[in-house]
């Protein structure tokens, strides 16, 4: 969940501050909440999700959209099927809307950027757990 929260942020720094760039993290954010409390997401957010993806304005081509989109959510689908303790249903959904929403590239850098604040944040919690 800690990754997700950082991918939001990271959002905002790869892709331009525009209105429609706020309403999808805030949307997200609160899927995010809801999913942080029940642990998977009800059939009422798909709709809705899937008219932000389209609202959301991007600089990236459709066909690479998709296909990003796609790729993201096969790999986490498959880590959900032989590990579903691993990962989450949400965690899926997050990893495609994501994948739709800023392409392969920006995408990757998100990713990355995200595992390692994740990791910085494992170190901080240890250094705080050991005094």
């Amino acid at each position: 969940m800690k990754t997700l929260l950082f991918m939001f942020i990271i959002t905002f720094l790869i892709k331009p501050i525009q209105l429609s760039t706020v309403y999808f993290v805030l949307f997200l954010y609160f899927l995010a909440k809801k999913d942080n409390e029940t642990m998977y997401i009800e059939k009422y957010w798909i709709f809705p999700s899937i008219l932000f993806l389209f609202f959301c304005s991007s600089y990236v081509p459709v066909l690479n959209r998709i296909c990003t989109s796609l790729a993201f959510l096969f790999v986490s689908g498959t880590i959900k099927l032989i590990k579903s303790d691993w990962i989450g249903s949400a965690d899926v959904c997050y990893l495609s809307f994501f994948g739709f929403y800023l392409g392969i590239e920006r995408m990757l850098v998100a990713l990355y950027i995200s595992v390692l604040l994740g990791i910085l944040w494992i170190l901080y919690k240890k250094t705080h757990l050991i005094n």
